[in-house]
């Protein structure tokens, strides 16, 4: 069985069966419910995890533990890389951080929202995939394709106010502004 996530500039390709499936959460349980029942419509939402050969682009196949949302009659929706399995070469160079700004949501309606600002968080074999972790509308980090992103440089007051920001909402991504 394979299944891609469409309409998207580097296709995460999960290779084959999904092993180890557990349910993450249920309902409410989802941070994101709202989004997805507006993005994708009404069901019983379930977040998933499980370990998979997954492949993006035309890329290596590789191990990983992906994460999903699914609802009966809607399908499995937005497949997300949460950690690389297997990877124990040492980097060539130091990961990258700082801060990206997102500009393509293909794929990922529900977890990412164009034009805001992500925190980067460093992992090189995440770069080593051409791909970016950062955290995202459900608040954990995942590993998303670099094309979605423009690194950013911010002023060193900026930095620091928004790390501060983020140390106290407990590690998620800022917070939406309050109108």
């Amino acid at each position: 069985m394979t299944q891609r996530s469409r309409r998207h500039a580097i296709d995460l390709e999960v290779l084959g069966e999904v092993e180890g499936v557990e349910t993450i959460a249920v309902g409410r349980a989802i941070r994101e419910l709202e989004r997805l029942r507006r993005v994708y419509g009404r069901g019983r939402w379930r977040k998933r995890k499980g370990l998979a050969t997954v492949r993006l682009g035309s890329g290596d196949p590789f191990r990983a533990e992906v994460h999903w949302y699914e609802a009966h009659g809607v399908g499995r929706k937005e497949f997300k890389i949460k950690r690389i399995l297997g990877q124990m070469r040492m980097p060539r160079h130091r990961p990258l951080s700082g801060y990206v700004v997102c500009v393509g949501n293909r794929g990922y309606r529900a977890s990412l929202m164009v034009r805001r600002i992500y925190r980067r968080l460093p992992d090189a074999a995440a770069e080593e995939q051409r791909t970016v972790r950062i955290i995202d509308e459900s608040g954990e980090d995942y590993l998303f394709p670099q094309e979605l992103f423009m690194p950013i440089e911010l002023p060193g007051a900026v930095e620091k106010a928004l790390a501060a920001v983020g140390s106290r909402k407990r590690g998620r991504g800022f917070p939406r502004p309050r109108i």
